[in-house]
């Protein structure tokens, strides 16, 4: 029969758990507070999917968790559980420098590839044109469209722009895409837009003229259409994509002058209506062109020529708020779909890999911008006198 002292000792035994395994932490589970130094650990490690190690292990979910112990100084505490833990952070983190150090050296190539093939990456040659670019320019009017001109000394004269400066004012706005202006960007699309219908509208007049044309074989006359004895050719050779774009609008204007000739010289049209298509559609061009090479004059001056878009995040410096005030001033706000990225230019030189936090930010200025767009609309439909305009004001 068991005495009254075994009995005791039986419960005693029985109370203890029984010690179980440390298991990993589920790849959603939420960082537990670490125990004190020298208490039970709560998990092996964190773990998230994406890892680059084979067992889950979570260098940013861990350093997390850890931050405010080693913020108390446990480097300094070699001994515990936490401490542990901290070293195998450490360790961590140096794999990933060296893996990222080996894929750099690598240039990113699978394993079966060897180190000389890799360098090659390196050693590859920009591409280049075969031959030279050029185009034949037939009429006068097109080729000085091209060369523009600038104003006559002793006159009062406008100077007009021409195609060769063009290309080189979409360079500039070209490049500055490059260091993430917004307003480089909007400049461009604007750009494009603009000459969209300008196309549209050369296109249509060069079709309607066609027509005219091809109805004179009713009553069997077959008309040419006018060419140059001597065509100019232009080499191209421009040194970004919208170069050739001035260029193809060029050839196009080219082609609608040479039709309006045509059609004149052959009594379908009277001198002045051709006149005044012609007219027409040089004011069409020109008043796009001016408007962009105005975005160009004011973002390459030194006060905003390194404006971008984390100018207008909230606590950035001194400088950059001053270009992010600077650019409103002169221009205003950027639509929120450009600022946000989701509208952008047909070529640009802007990065494509966006980091979480870029997204982040460019997600919350977009919601900005859109709420402040919505709230001058509802201001606009108010009333468009003294009163409506005070209450957009106040609602923005």
């Amino acid at each position: 029969m068991a005495t009254a002292s075994t009995k005791k000792a039986v419960v005693k035994t029985a109370a203890v758990p029984a010690q179980q395994p440390v298991a990993a932490a589920p790849i959603d589970a939420a960082p537990r507070a670490p125990a004190l130094i020298g208490g039970p650990l709560p998990s092996a490690f964190l773990t998230e999917p994406n890892s680059p190690f084979p067992d889950g292990y979570s260098i940013a979910r861990e350093r997390e968790l850890l931050g405010p112990h080693i913020a108390e100084g446990l480097e300094d505490k070699p001994f515990g559980a936490l401490y542990d833990r901290y070293i195998e952070l450490l360790d961590r983190e140096d794999r990933v420098q060296t893996l990222k150090a080996e894929y750099e050296r690598n240039m990113g190539a699978d394993h079966e590839a060897s180190r000389e093939e890799a360098i090659g990456m390196r050693q590859m040659g920009r591409l280049v044109d075969d031959t030279v670019d050029q185009m034949e320019v037939h009429t006068l009017e097109a080729y000085r469209l091209f060369l523009g001109r600038r104003r006559e000394p002793g006159t009062n004269a406008a100077p007009i722009i021409g195609g060769k400066r063009m290309g080189a004012v979409l360079r500039s706005l070209w490049l500055l895409t490059g260091r993430d202006n917004p307003y480089a960007d909007w400049s461009l699309i604007r750009h494009e837009h603009a000459m969209k219908e300008v196309h549209a509208k050369l296109q249509k007049a060069i079709a309607d003229a066609q027509a005219l044309l091809a109805a004179q074989q009713k009553w069997g006359m077959t008309l040419s259409v006018l060419r140059s004895e001597q065509p100019k050719v232009l080499n191209l050779g421009f040194r970004s994509p919208y170069g050739y774009a001035v260029m193809q609008l060029v050839g196009l204007y080219d082609f609608f002058i040479r039709l309006m000739k045509t059609l004149e010289r052959k009594s379908l049209r009277t001198d002045d209506v051709v006149r005044q298509s012609i007219s027409d559609v040089n004011r069409t061009i020109r008043r796009v062109w001016y408007e962009t090479a105005r975005f160009d004059r004011w973002l390459s001056r030194e006060e905003i020529k390194d404006l971008c878009r984390s100018d207008f995040a909230e606590g950035i410096g001194e400088d950059a708020a001053k270009r992010a005030q600077f650019a409103l001033e002169v221009f205003g706000a950027v639509p929120s779909d450009v600022f946000g990225c989701v509208l952008k230019p047909t070529h640009s030189r802007r990065h494509l890999r966006e980091s979480p936090e870029e997204r982040k930010f460019l997600a919350h200025m977009r919601l900005q911008l859109a709420r402040a767009e919505a709230a001058e609309e509802e201001g606009d439909a108010g009333g468009s006198g003294p009163a409506g305009t005070a209450g957009a004001g106040g609602s923005s």
